[in-house]
């Protein structure tokens, strides 16, 4: 029992660091990734900021599972918003990365600054550490509820998407320049699908009627 009520508290803990950690890494791959004129670690901002919106909508949906909360119309508000924004933001890594290939196919383009590689590898870090105690807490506790699997699967998308960002930047000031924009392409790729779900989600879950939760997390 002991070792049980532990294993939730690290739950529970899992769900903050995993939300602080989306959104730092968000501010400081957006700053860095302009400042240091990396258009894939913009683009890995972005995934951390969906990231943090896939965290905050888990733990809010495992603390209100049995009644519709007053504060439910604000998230799934906030989840049209968002799904908006990123769709906005990732249109423009992809215009962005196409005029920073012809660019560099003029010669006019300058190298990723190592900064944006540094905030790229730090980011592949501290969602790796996140992930690896996320399938630890899986160990655990077998019965490991819905949201924490949902955390997890984020953690490990971010993982995957930070470790082409570092190889694309890493490309770019190393190899080519085509690096860091082919890379923010991919990105792009990737993150398109999901916030079209995310998008599609929170305009099917409209606060109308009776409240039926996240798929697989139905009342």
């Amino acid at each position: 029992m002991k070792v049980n009520k532990e294993c939730e508290s690290c739950q529970q803990r899992l769900g903050l660091w995993a939300l602080i950690a989306s959104l730092f890494l968000s501010l400081v791959k957006g700053v860095v990734g302009i400042l240091g004129s990396s258009e894939a670690l913009v683009a890995d901002g972005l995934c951390s900021f969906y990231q943090s919106f896939v965290v905050v909508n888990s733990i809010f949906y495992m603390r209100n599972s049995e009644k519709t909360p007053p504060i439910y119309k604000s998230i799934w508000f906030a989840g049209l918003v968002i799904s908006a924004m990123l769709i906005l933001g990732t249109g423009d890594v992809v215009i962005f990365s196409v005029v920073r290939i012809a660019k560099a196919a003029k010669g006019l383009l300058v190298r990723p600054s190592p900064y944006a590689l540094y905030s790229a590898i730090l980011s592949v870090l501290a969602n790796q550490l996140l992930y690896r105690y996320s399938l630890c807490l899986g160990k655990e506790m077998p019965e490991t509820s819905g949201w924490v699997t949902d955390i997890t699967q984020s953690l490990r998308f971010s993982v995957i998407v930070s470790c082409i960002v570092v190889i694309g930047i890493g490309v770019a000031r190393i190899v080519s320049l085509y690096g860091d924009a082919i890379a923010a392409l991919i990105v792009a790729a990737i993150l398109i699908p999901k916030v079209v779900d995310l998008l599609n989600e929170s305009w099917k879950q409209q606060p109308i009627g009776n409240y039926t939760g996240l798929q697989g997390h139905k009342a």
